[in-house]
């Protein structure tokens, strides 16, 4: 049940990643690009920190 859980999380927090990398992208008259940026910095190190977490428990 735990992995289950810990792939999930590591799917939302790719889907977050990938939000804040479309935001970076567009093209709006507001600035969105800091927003951006911050969603795929919080959104990558989340991907990265839970799939490793997802890893070292299958593994051990």
């Amino acid at each position: 049940m735990f992995l289950v859980l810990m792939f999930v999380l590591t799917l939302i927090s790719a889907s977050v990643l990938m939000a804040g990398v479309k935001l970076m992208r567009a093209r709006t008259r507001i600035p969105v690009y800091p927003l951006g940026l911050a969603l795929a910095v919080v959104g990558g190190v989340a991907t990265v920190a839970f799939l490793v977490i997802f890893i070292v428990y299958a593994i051990g």
